[in-house]
């Protein structure tokens, strides 16, 4: 008999003796209804490695661990993750937790592993042990695991401490479901106010927030400060109300942070002028130091360093550090505006034509179709727009006519191969792994940060990759020493065919920067 229809058997043997003992007993599941489940997963995981092939890849360790755990070769995955390989031993906490092997996951969190920390807290919430959950998840959340921090905050808020929730999620970095989260939390608890038509808070609970600030309660202000943040990126944002609570919190470090964050995106060119106008009269001189970053953001560079002139003249050595920063940073030979375009273009790819006249730029636009720009790097100027078929491109290559061809598959920045096909880059978390396309043995590691994308130089002796965080790295790849850094956010990265420029795009202004590499 097939194994898949063996586990079909067996499944519906004990769903039909497990309803036969709820009906004889006239109670809740049975303890046999209840084991159903585990048993099930188990002769799925165990059964799964005698039906499938395994093909390991070693250029992607990402895939290669999903199908060692999909097809049961826990061993195999035991053995990867041993050496370090963090996919692997993602997988096999997430393995371990399903097949209910609750000792060896318990095992492995007792040495440090994070996933299997994580894995065995996700168990616990989904078999409704949600507060051990939170005490086995909170160690990630103190130490900044990616993730941790919006985990333990929604359980958090689903125990009813949405305060306790506000002040986690406020360590973790700014993402976009933070507000949605934020605002449903409110509403849970009855403190959104919809009778105006313009959903808001309460106004007895605002007022009793600006009473406690005034009192010096810290937990208060980040509650106000939160509000601001809504006020700030609503559907219909409210600018005015914003600002009028500044003065309540003052100075914060982390509530501008945040706003800027919020402001960022070619297409909120609007509403950062409408907010530069409001913190011009803003009360709190403080935040004219958002303004000056939304002034950069406006492509009002003299503007922004004049405010920025204008508080450090008065000690703030924040924005000191801002001027200094922006004065200090390399600027681009050229800069090409894709957000500019009429149907502007989400940048998800870049790449030059053969003989470096022309950069394509390809991506999703408004419309919800896909595109791809051509400009002439020279000029900047754009040549035409091509309406590509494939909903996820992974690349475009010119034909001689100058037109584009799709490379369908994918675009993906974990993987790199060199021009002359001697190394191949992997990222695995927050290193880089340079591989013998040969031999697939592990030639060098570099500590390269944690980023979205990375390219070969032509020549194949450059590495360039992306950070969120701390711009654009060039990597030695005989050495694995650093030879350069550029101040710049990149979400995709080309190199021209000759080697002299390095093409970065940054998706949030809508501009594409062309860096010389001759100096």
């Amino acid at each position: 008999m097939p194994h898949t229809a063996l586990i079909d058997l067996v499944s519906v043997e004990w769903s039909r003796q497990a309803v036969a003992s709820r009906l004889a007993s006239g109670s809740g599941p049975s303890s046999q209804a209840l084991s159903v489940g585990p048993v099930i997963r188990f002769l799925r995981f165990a059964l799964r490695g005698t039906m499938v092939g395994v093909q390991t890849d070693g250029r992607n360790p990402f895939q290669t661990a999903k199908r060692l755990a999909r097809a049961g070769r826990i061993d195999e995955l035991r053995a990867c993750a041993g050496t370090g390989d963090m996919h692997a031993a993602r997988q096999l906490a997430i393995w371990l937790s399903r097949a209910d092997r609750l000792d060896e996951l318990r095992d492995r969190m007792a040495v440090g592993d994070q996933f299997a920390r994580r894995a065995y807290s996700d168990w616990l919430v989904r078999h409704r042990h949600i507060p051990e959950g939170v005490d086995v998840l909170r160690p990630l959340a103190t130490l900044g695991v990616p993730g941790a921090q919006q985990r333990l905050a929604r359980l958090l808020a689903g125990l009813g401490h949405p305060e306790q929730a506000m002040a986690v999620l406020a360590q973790a970095p700014p993402d976009s479901l933070d507000r949605r989260q934020m605002a449903s939390w409110l509403d849970a608890r009855g403190l959104i106010d919809r009778s105006s038509g313009r959903a808001g808070v309460r106004r007895e609970y605002l007022d009793a927030l600006r009473r406690k600030v005034a009192a010096g309660d810290v937990d208060a202000r980040l509650q106000l400060s939160w509000i601001v943040l809504l006020r700030w990126h609503s559907f219909e944002p409210r600018l005015d109300d914003a600002a009028a609570l500044l003065a309540d919190i003052g100075r914060s470090d982390w509530l501008h942070e945040r706003l800027v964050h919020e402001s960022r995106g070619w297409w909120r060119g609007e509403f950062r002028a409408a907010a530069i106008d409001v913190l011009a009269s803003a009360e709190v001189k403080t935040y004219h130091r958002t303004r000056a970053a939304l002034l950069m953001m406006q492509n009002q560079r003299n503007a922004a360093i004049s405010q920025l002139r204008s508080l450090s003249t008065e000690g703030d050595q924040s924005a000191q550090q801002d001027l200094t920063r922006i004065l200090d940073a390399e600027q681009p030979q050229q800069e090409i505006k894709v957000g500019d375009h009429p149907n502007p273009v989400h940048v998800w790819g870049i790449v030059f034509s053969p003989d470096g006249t022309a950069l394509a730029a390809w991506g999703g636009c408004m419309s919800g179709s896909v595109q791809a720009v051509v400009w002439d790097t020279a000029s900047g100027a754009q040549r035409y727009v091509q309406n590509l078929s494939g909903r996820w491109p992974r690349s475009v290559t010119f034909r001689p006519d100058g037109t584009l061809d799709e490379l369908p598959g994918g675009h993906s920045g974990r993987l790199a191969t060199a021009p002359d096909g001697s190394v191949r880059a992997v990222r695995a978390g927050g290193r880089l792994r340079l591989h013998s396309t040969i031999t697939d043995a592990v030639i060098r590691e570099i500590p390269a940060p944690a980023g979205r994308t990375m390219a070969f130089h032509p020549d194949s002796t450059v590495l360039a990759t992306s950070s969120d965080t701390t711009g654009v790295h060039l990597w030695h790849t005989a050495t694995g020493i650093l030879t350069r850094s550029i101040a710049t956010p990149a979400q995709a990265l080309a190199f021209s065919p000759d080697g002299t420029t390095l093409a970065t795009s940054d998706l949030f202004e809508g501009a594409i920067r062309l860096w010389s590499l001759t100096r």
